[in-house]
């Protein structure tokens, strides 16, 4: 973590401003001349101002959760956790709502190993396609951006290389993925946190992102609110993309298997790891394999209507962690247009346009207006 992040940081509980305690310090590698990014905090501690809250910083992210979190994840850390036994969770894990996404997303981040930067051609691809319409990537020159659900750090890599300064957050212990992929980008910041506590200052940004992300939170709507203060009030730029009922048919129903989930459920984590590589297998034999077959044979505008049809494209890995965010993950909304028109017109956001992508999703995008007061988190 860059001394930097503390402009942008805010308690998680009150909103106070922090003070930091670092524990190891080095120099950072190819940073600017600006001190705030001159050194890297890999261990310490961040103490709120305001409530006294402290939050530990291990392998250079700062955790801004909860005890129960915090626990969830703290087995991944013991080193961290024996050198500072006062930062180790009071509570046993398991105890938060959040507990079984967590605990999804940071399988699917860690133990399904998702590629890293060699794939930066597809991930510039991917960004573009997220932000057709919106803004380009050479737009991003400049900007500060908010990457919420980073995830391993795709988007933010792509952001960074275009010449943006980053912050990406994620509940999931794969923001050490995110940060590992970014580490040549002196001015690209990973955060682990839950958003709908806003541990970010309001109206920094100029541009705040969030793809594939509300539609696994507990209520997406409540997500979108809270994340539209972030942005600054002259204009910032608010995108999103989420899951669509139409063309997502297969999808929706195995969200809605309930057996099969409390099945999967029932698993340990590295249990529903092995199920997931097995289903991917399977539909490596008898689908996705197949699906090259049928565009060699001219039929490519026929195949990309099929579910999943994409990953035909993708690697192991990829497909792996597709099935396990489709079979695995604890919450899948499916939304319509006017759902997030009605979201965007409550935010008080304008120049909206909402389109359709590809019949499985919906990609969405605002700006905020001057004098117009940003909804609050979370009604």
């Amino acid at each position: 973590m860059k001394r930097r992040l503390l402009d942008l940081l805010c308690c998680p509980r009150c909103h106070g401003a922090f003070g930091v305690e670092p524990f190891t310090e080095v120099a950072a590698p190819g940073a600017p001349a600006d001190p705030g990014y001159a050194t890297e905090i890999e261990e310490g501690a961040l103490t709120c101002g305001a409530c006294g809250a402290r939050f530990p910083i291990i392998g250079g992210v700062p955790r801004l959760i909860g005890p129960a979190l915090l626990a969830q994840i703290a087995r991944r850390y013991p080193e961290f956790f024996a050198r500072h036994p006062g930062l180790a969770p009071s509570v046993p894990a398991g105890g938060d709502p959040l507990a079984d996404t967590l605990e999804s997303f940071t399988r699917q981040r860690l133990d399904l190993r998702p590629p890293g930067p060699e794939f930066a051609r597809q991930w510039r691809a991917h960004l573009a396609r997220n932000l057709d319409g919106a803004l380009t990537l050479d737009a991003l020159d400049g900007k500060l951006v908010l990457d919420v659900g980073c995830g391993f750090g795709r988007h933010l890599y792509v952001a960074s290389e275009a010449g943006a300064e980053t912050v990406g957050v994620d509940l999931s212990g794969g923001v050490d993925v995110a940060r590992a992929n970014n580490r040549v980008h002196p001015r690209c910041h990973v955060v682990q946190a839950n958003v709908l506590e806003q541990p970010l200052r309001a109206e920094r940004f100029d541009v705040v992102w969030s793809f594939g992300v509300l539609h696994h939170m507990p209520d997406p709507r409540a997500g979108f609110r809270a994340i539209v203060p972030f942005v600054r009030p002259d204009g910032g730029l608010v995108v999103v993309w989420v899951y669509g009922y139409r063309g997502m048919a297969f999808t929706y129903r195995l969200s809605h298997m309930r057996p099969l989930h409390r099945v999967l459920r029932s698993m340990s984590g590295p249990t529903r790891v092995r199920a997931s590589r097995a289903v991917a297998a399977l539909l490596s034999a008898l689908y996705w394999a197949p699906l090259g077959g049928l565009r060699w044979l001219g039929l490519g505008h026929t195949v990309e209507r099929l579910p999943l049809a994409a990953y035909a494209d993708h690697g192991w890995s990829a497909r792996v962690a597709a099935v396990h965010d489709r079979l695995s993950t604890p919450i899948t909304h499916f939304h319509d247009r006017e759902e997030l028109l009605g979201w965007f017109d409550e935010a008080g956001l304008g120049a909206v346009s909402v389109e359709d992508t590809d019949r499985r999703g919906w990609r969405a995008h605002g700006m905020r207006l001057a004098g117009v007061p940003a909804a609050s988190a979370v009604s």
